[in-house]
């Protein structure tokens, strides 16, 4: 379990931790709300469907809703230090995040990013009683700041395209059957290439990424 430093939420169904060590959940991840993460440190991989990094401090991590992605912990587990924010499709914050939340983006936390989450990490510690407000306030911002920042990840953090491809004919075809040889098939490729190099790139076989892609 990860050991909270500062931790609020809002009525809005907006919710921020900081916290240290593994995670709430381990492995694949799907979610119904977005998520944008702080990493301060750990040795680390990130996976998603466009992307397949290793994060250092200060990056941080736009992952849309309803997009599989994985935190892949080495080492000492206590290391892993990161600001997680959650928040779901509010009316008054999707106008501001749709430019950035088209796909995983991934960048610097420049000094106004990181001085937003350092508002947070204090008026949590503090027991302020606007904490929510302020959550709401602070999310307002980033969201705005990342959508005039909002950009195409560097071409080296693209996932493998073989997977890239796959993962794109999925996406769109999910509303009928999806036999593995169709999918390796588009990809000009064998099953069994396939079944490897998704597995060996996402962390799961291709059967059961489809399955919980279904299942949200």
């Amino acid at each position: 379990m990860p050991r909270l430093i500062a931790q609020c939420s809002s009525p809005e169904n907006i919710s921020f931790r900081y916290a240290k060590g593994s995670g709430y959940s381990s492995g694949k991840e799907f979610h119904i709300y977005h998520e944008i993460i702080l990493f301060f440190g750990g040795n680390a991989e990130f996976i998603a469907e466009n992307l397949h990094i290793s994060p250092k401090p200060s990056m941080l991590i736009v992952i849309p809703k309803e997009t599989y992605h994985q935190m892949v912990i080495h080492g000492n587990q206590e290391n892993y230090e990161r600001c997680l924010l959650q928040f779901g499709d509010h009316p008054e914050l999707m106008p501001l995040a749709e430019q950035c939340l088209h796909e995983v983006q991934v960048l610097e936390a420049d000094r106004e990013i990181t001085s937003l989450f350092n508002k947070l990490i204090q008026t949590s510690k503090s027991g302020n009683p606007n904490a929510p407000l302020v959550l709401k306030s602070v999310l307002i911002l980033l969201l705005d700041l990342l959508s005039a920042k909002a950009d195409i990840p560097d071409e080296e953090n693209h996932q493998n395209e073989i997977v890239h491809r796959a993962i794109e004919y999925i996406n769109q075809n999910l509303h009928r059957p999806l036999p593995v040889h169709d999918i390796a098939q588009t990809c000009n490729i064998s099953e069994s290439t396939l079944c490897h190099t998704f597995k060996r790139e996402m962390y799961i076989p291709v059967h059961k990424f489809i399955l919980k892609k279904r299942l949200i």
